[in-house]
């Protein structure tokens, strides 16, 4: 990655950490456009899809061994790294939902075991031990496929916690905990391939030579449970999401029809197609979020109660944006910092 980009990613970076810390020491809730009816918007979107990201880096890792012997290699620490970016970056993101986020540690003092996000909590810090063991001790194999299974764990249990929700019915479907493994796998993919590409060509160039073919078999694998999910879809929820500009255009048109025909045509290690995927899949996650909260919680209440904050509609706020995107770019920096020092040895 050449100088001049590093230094527009940490600008970014730095520009989205200054916001969002704005937000939770100064600014509050009222830097947000968060609504009574929509509490949920772009920051919850970014932190399902940067979870399932990690996951699916995870087993991209996985897979890299798998096709050289068995063994990890440069990819898989490389793929590990990112999973461990994007899943701390993803913590963040609902830490800053939450509002006050030093109160999200009380979930492993008082954890309650019948809910799945508890569950998933505690997942997620097993699945940072791993990443610990794999770079810091000799049984790299060992707590590389222990990295997989955790990840498979905590995309079920969120999978499990929105496919549950029976007063959404845009996300109240067993089609939910197979889309969060689908879209888990074609994203962590893409993002292996997206930061490898900046960061380390040469080692994709060497070694990731299988990995385009897994993004395309991915992405087709998840193009067909959104399909059924059009088949299958039922209630103005669902109606709105899949006749939305963000989810036929953004995701449909340039997630997955654009990159899978560069892909096909050119190049399979050219950036291009992995990013315009990524984007596409930020795009999904959030029309999934977003178009749950599309139908009132009854009918008729928001015509009866008139208020600024009692409205269906919702439009990501400039700090919002800022933070999102910043801390996105954090992703990329973090990772490739951590790339830098961590398969220092395994280059020489």
């Amino acid at each position: 990655m050449s100088k001049s980009l590093k230094g527009i990613i940490l600008a970014l970076f730095i520009a989205g950490l200054a916001a969002a810390l704005g937000k939770v020491f100064f600014w509050g809730e009222a830097a947000t456009n968060y609504g009574a009816y929509v509490p949920w918007g772009l920051w919850v979107a970014l932190y399902i899809f940067l979870v399932g990201t990690a996951a699916g880096a995870a087993w991209t890792g996985i897979y890299a061994a798998y096709s050289q012997g068995g063994e990890p290699k440069k990819l898989t620490s490389i793929s590990l790294i990112i999973a461990g970016a994007s899943l701390a970056i993803g913590l963040a993101f609902v830490g800053l939902d939450l509002g006050k986020p030093l109160k999200g540690i009380s979930i492993f003092f008082n954890p309650s075991f019948s809910s799945k996000l508890a569950w998933a909590s505690w997942l997620y810090l097993v699945f940072f031990g791993c990443l610990a063991g794999y770079f810091f001790t000799n049984a790299k194999k060992g707590f590389m496929y222990a990295a997989g299974v955790v990840a498979a764990g905590f995309v079920v249990a969120e999978g499990l916690f929105f496919g549950s929700m029976v007063a959404r019915q845009l996300w109240n479907s067993l089609l939910t905990p197979v889309s969060f493994l689908t879209s888990s796998l074609a994203a962590g993919s893409a993002a292996v391939l997206t930061i490898g590409i900046l960061s380390t060509e040469e080692t994709i160039a060497e070694e990731g030579v299988k990995l385009p073919k897994l993004v395309m078999l991915a992405v087709i694998l998840h193009a067909g449970v959104e399909a059924v999910h059009a088949v299958a879809g039922a209630g103005i929820e669902a109606r709105a999401m899949l006749s939305s500009w963000i989810y036929l255009g953004v995701f449909g048109l340039f997630g997955v029809i654009v990159p899978l025909a560069l892909l096909k045509k050119g190049n399979r290690m050219s950036l291009a197609p992995f990013a315009l995927i990524l984007a596409g899949f930020v795009a999904y996650k959030y029309a999934f979020v977003r178009y749950g909260f599309t139908a009132e919680p009854l009918p008729g209440l928001v015509a009866a109660l008139q208020d600024a904050k009692l409205t269906m509609s919702y439009i990501p706020s400039t700090v919002e944006w800022v933070v999102s995107i910043g801390m996105l770019a954090g992703v990329i920096w973090i990772a490739d910092f951590a790339i830098n020092k961590l398969t220092a040895k395994e280059r020489v």
